[in-house]
């Protein structure tokens, strides 16, 4: 049975009004946002997407503020996006960062030159084809691969085609995040 990612999605949910909560939040995540940001290469002049944000789009907000590249933040909750939304706005980053009700398995109406895959995002063989038809293969997706402890709660990194880099990241549920690219 599932349950940390519904947990955590209702954490996100409760203290995504607060600007302290969440500055606290995405802080332990900046490491990993900084080594996702140098696995991929991405820089200002990229177009980011955000896959799984929840309501603490934490991620998008830490691109956006690391780089200054655009980003589209999406959630298949709508509960989620409502709260992301107002905690983009918060946060004064709205310019920068739109958040979309879309399923990572839909087409996605913005072209892209990364996309970061949350963890809890499913499922991720068919999110990865759906990045490959829409991003082709200049695109560089980056998924975060689950340790062995939690593996039974996420759904498991694609098999193929075989990832090209990984670095390795210092999170409880995560041991790593992988860069798919030229595809």
């Amino acid at each position: 049975m599932k349950i940390v990612a519904p947990v955590v999605a209702m954490m996100e949910k409760k203290i995504a009004s607060s600007r302290m909560l969440v500055s606290l939040y995405s802080g332990i995540y900046n490491e990993v946002v900084r080594n996702e940001i140098k696995l991929a290469g991405i820089t200002a002049g990229d177009q980011v997407l955000n896959i799984g944000c929840g309501g603490i789009p934490f991620t998008a907000l830490l691109i956006a503020k690391f780089t200054g590249a655009r980003v589209w933040a999406i959630d298949n909750d709508q509960g989620a996006v409502d709260v992301a939304r107002k905690c983009i706005a918060a946060q004064n980053m709205d310019h920068l960062i739109s958040v979309l009700m879309l399923d990572g398995r839909d087409p996605f109406p913005h072209d892209f030159d990364v996309a970061l895959v949350a963890l809890q995002a499913e499922p991720k063989q068919e999110i990865l084809d759906s990045l490959v038809a829409k991003g082709g293969s200049k695109a560089r997706l980056v998924f975060r691969s689950p340790r062995s402890e939690v593996a039974h709660q996420y759904d498991s990194l694609p098999v193929r085609p075989l990832f090209n880099r990984r670095i390795d990241q210092k999170q409880a549920t995560f041991d790593c995040s992988v860069l798919y690219a030229n595809l």
